[in-house]
């Protein structure tokens, strides 16, 4: 058998969808979310992206989110009055703190290197400033350029959220995503402010369906169903060319409902 003879290529077209399918999962494979919990593949627009759009999203929202958050916790620092813990004979083992430990330890100040603890007694959550300030140095390390100064009651998540389009193209940006979303979770069960969740009227622009959702804190109206997201003035653009159509579909399917049951009913 000669190259180019049909036997060739029938044998060539019959393997064709198998080195297809092979490619297209190779390139899933390398254009996937690096998230765990999210492995989208990413968009053509997010070619060099270790996450996906929808990942990048939420990382964003949580940076924005924390400076909010720090008045709450230190409105938080008081102990609450409830029942008396670790009581002897009516009385107290010891004497109360007058904070709250988990808010200080999330609060307080955080040491400039590694923590060596021989003694095993460095307990507790790490304190916001040093998971912020952690991230920063090795952006600025990455970058070659050193970490600028901070304000009082600054942090550095302003920082990230500048170069976050270059920490997107880092290996580490899906650790990045886990641990933002870790610090958060602790910081809403103290200050119970879990942001909320509306679903909006329209479907998606992009697969149809009724799952584009806006959270508090967000500046993405996202689909649940899809990933897609849309600014604020791109979905009342959306709204504003659907809707109206769907309302005469709904209010036709309804009047057809009525009538047809009072023809029922006649006959």
């Amino acid at each position: 058998m000669t190259y180019g003879s049909s036997e060739h290529t029938r044998l060539g077209k019959s393997r064709a969808p198998a080195i297809a399918r092979a490619e297209r999962r190779r390139s899933r494979e390398v254009t996937a979310c690096t998230v765990t919990s999210c492995g989208r593949t990413l968009g053509d627009d997010e070619p060099h992206w270790k996450v996906c759009g929808r990942c990048e999203h939420r990382i964003r929202g949580w940076l924005r989110e924390l400076p909010r958050q720090l008045p709450l916790l230190r409105a938080s620092l008081r102990p609450d009055s409830g029942p008396t813990q670790s009581a002897i004979h009516g009385g107290r083992a010891h004497a109360p703190l007058p904070v709250r430990g988990d808010v200080l330890a999330l609060l307080g100040p955080a040491a400039p290197g590694p923590v060596h603890d021989p003694e095993g007694d460095q307990a507790g959550p790490v304190p916001i400033h040093a998971v912020i300030r952690t991230w920063a140095e090795l952006l600025a390390d990455e970058r070659g350029k050193p970490l600028p100064l901070l304000r009082p009651g600054e942090t550095y998540g302003s920082y990230l959220a500048a170069h976050l389009p270059y920490a997107l193209t880092r290996p580490w940006i899906a650790d990045l995503h886990q641990e933002l979303g870790e610090l958060i979770s602790r910081i809403r069960n103290i200050t119970c402010t879990e942001p909320r969740r509306r679903p909006k009227t329209a479907p998606c622009p992009d697969c149809g369906a009724f799952g584009l959702m806006e959270e508090d804190w967000q500046a993405y109206i996202d689909c649940e169903v899809c990933g897609l997201l849309l600014t604020p003035a791109e979905y009342t653009d959306h709204a504003e060319r659907v809707m109206p159509g769907l309302y005469r579909t709904a209010l036709l399917i309804v009047t057809h409902e009525k009538t047809g049951g009072t023809h029922r009913e006649g006959h």
